[in-house]
């Protein structure tokens, strides 16, 4: 075990409401760097999504995704050989009586 060189050492006396003030601002200094973190690891949300993805989110197969689609249930857009969904979609999947 090593001991501490008592000339080395400084010691600093402030008073217990000062040493608590500092404790809460660093505390809240401490949540502010975290909100901001986790802030910034979020993507915005897309205005659009992937068919894979859109079938992810409502957890239907592909054959399902093709019935809706061929009877115009819900909104696609193709581009080159993807096809996209309005993100909107998902929601209308769930409220909308008239898709099954």
């Amino acid at each position: 075990m090593k001991y501490m060189n008592m000339q080395s050492m400084n010691l600093v006396i402030i008073p217990e409401t000062e040493l608590i003030y500092l404790k809460t601002s660093q505390a809240e200094i401490l949540n502010e760097l975290k909100s901001l973190r986790s802030s910034s690891l979020k993507e915005p949300s897309p205005s659009h999504i992937t068919a894979k993805e859109y079938m992810s989110a409502v957890k239907i197969c592909r054959s399902k995704f093709d019935q809706l689609v061929a009877a115009n249930k819900i909104k696609t857009i193709k581009k080159k050989r993807k096809i996209y969904l309005p993100a909107s979609e998902v929601d209308r999947y769930f409220a909308d009586p008239t898709i099954e």
